[in-house]
């Protein structure tokens, strides 16, 4: 195997190294919360764009994929309360050709819409990068600006000039006071 070239070697050819991430020119933003969510799917919300600002991919065009997670989330605590009193089968009536109506068990319809929420809520969780195998594959978002960096301190702004106070100071006669 050969050997890793360096970060000058690609440089100088002009080339990019294959283990070496781009920096990213998305600029990092908090999404906004959207409107009319129950309690628990805004938990929620909050709890995935939090996991997002830790690992720096949140931006504010994630707020839509967020809120469509959240809305799926609450329809999936619904679905799982509903199979937790009914039964994951359910005894249903049905009617023969003779009009004879007997009974049959059938898997819940609940079932089939947790199912569902769960299977577009693992998708929606690997196009955010919340997933072992998505994780490598996101970008980090670009870093804000410190904002010490973008304010001159106050010394910088006045120019590193004396202080008048301190001549002041300097000019008064310590015996003239002390009489």
């Amino acid at each position: 195997m050969r050997d890793r070239k360096s970060l000058e070697d690609h440089k100088l050819q002009h080339t990019t190294p294959q283990y070496v991430l781009p920096d990213s020119d998305v600029p990092a933003g908090r999404p906004k919360y959207p409107k009319g969510i129950s309690g628990q799917s805004r938990a929620c919300f909050k709890r995935l764009t939090k996991m997002l600002e830790q690992r720096r991919t949140v931006t504010q065009g994630d707020a839509e994929i967020l809120r469509l997670y959240a809305y799926l989330f609450d329809r999936h605590s619904r679905a799982l309360e509903h199979i937790a009193t009914e039964g994951e089968i359910v005894a249903t009536n049905s009617v023969s050709k003779t009009g004879e109506v007997y009974e049959v068990m059938k898997p819940n319809q609940w079932l089939k819409i947790a199912e569902t929420c769960e299977t577009k809520m693992a998708n929606l969780l690997t196009q955010l990068g919340l997933t072992p195998r998505a994780r490598t594959q996101v970008k980090a978002t670009k870093e804000e600006p410190k904002p010490e960096a973008q304010f001159p301190t106050r010394e910088e702004a006045l120019g590193a000039k004396p202080d008048a106070d301190v001549n002041l100071l300097n000019s008064i006669d310590e015996n003239a006071v002390a009489n």
